[in-house]
């Protein structure tokens, strides 16, 4: 009687084992969320004005930002026109914990209103309504730099006199179009034969839809250069696979270049761009410079 008792015990605790179906638990991210970058451009605006604030994070399944703006997606950018100078912080939240970045928006001036009678109408420019996904001369400071052959990091902001190639900021300076700027981003590649620098983006989701606008040539005075090429890469999160997006050779010839170039190729990966000058053959004069770098949607 005794063993038989056991017998169906046992037979009952199979069968009940049999019936419990256990349920994975989900994989949680590594680390907390990423801020590729977050900033505001311009960093000052007198009262009545705008700017643009722009942000990129990685890793995160929520993302918010204070000031009234609230819920938004991972890449995007918007307009701001505050009345006062402003902090604005962006939060990003996973399972794994919580980043938050600040960046404030300096307000001058007192604006003016003007009595009515004398307003005139105001015709509306044609303007895209594309958004800034990123602003490439913008994020320059927080990308990593090197001569992508060798792995030479380099510096931001480098020096004109550093023959590993150097890139930098120029302030108030006139580009061979014989036009004036307030600021631009040379990229000089490293000082030997089809020498090259690249700036690493990244990581980045590329958001469908996006596309890369750039304008780029060489400062005034360059005519000892024989020419570079201006180019944009990717290189994939999961394969480190490299694709080249764009190559366009450029002359000193007294004009800038008008780059334009879709990102189907690469839609809804994750990688890192990368902003690429190469020599074409000496690096004589190569003073490559960008006045515009940005992924738009």
């Amino acid at each position: 009687m005794g063993k038989r008792y056991l017998v169906l015990i046992s037979l009952l605790i199979l069968v009940a084992a049999g019936c419990i179906k256990l349920t994975p638990t989900p994989e949680q991210p590594a680390a907390a969320p990423a801020i590729v970058t977050f900033s505001v451009a311009p960093t000052e605006i007198k009262a009545g004005g705008s700017s643009t604030l722009i942000w990129n994070v990685t890793g995160a399944t929520s993302v918010t930002i204070d000031q009234g703006i609230g819920n938004v997606a991972v890449a995007g950018s918007q307009a701001l026109s505050p009345t006062k100078t402003t902090a604005y912080t962006l939060t990003a939240t996973n399972s794994a914990g919580t980043t938050d970045q600040s960046v404030t928006l300096t307000v001058s001036g007192v604006s003016i209103a003007t009595p009515p009678h004398l307003l005139k109408p105001v015709i509306p420019p044609l303007v895209s309504v594309e958004t800034t996904v990123l602003d490439l001369v913008e994020a320059a400071p927080l990308a990593k730099w090197d001569d992508f052959v060798m792995g030479v990091v380099l510096p931001f902001p480098g020096t004109d006199t550093d023959n590993r190639g150097f890139v930098m900021y120029k302030y108030n300076v006139k580009m061979e179009d014989g036009n004036s700027y307030a600021r631009v981003l040379e990229t000089h590649p490293q000082w030997v034969d089809e020498g090259s620098i690249t700036g690493w983006y990244g990581p980045l989701n590329i958001p469908a839809g996006s596309k890369f606008v750039a304008k780029a040539g060489f400062l005034e005075g360059a005519q000892g250069t024989d020419g570079v090429e201006f180019r944009l890469g990717f290189r994939e999160a999961s394969t480190l696979k490299d694709t080249l997006l764009i190559n366009v050779p450029a002359k000193y010839d007294g004009k800038l270049n008008d780059i334009e170039v879709p990102l189907d190729a690469i839609a809804g990966k994750t990688g890192q761009l990368q902003l690429i000058v190469v020599a074409a053959g000496t690096s004589n004069k190569d003073w490559a410079t960008w006045t515009e770098a940005r992924i738009v949607k």
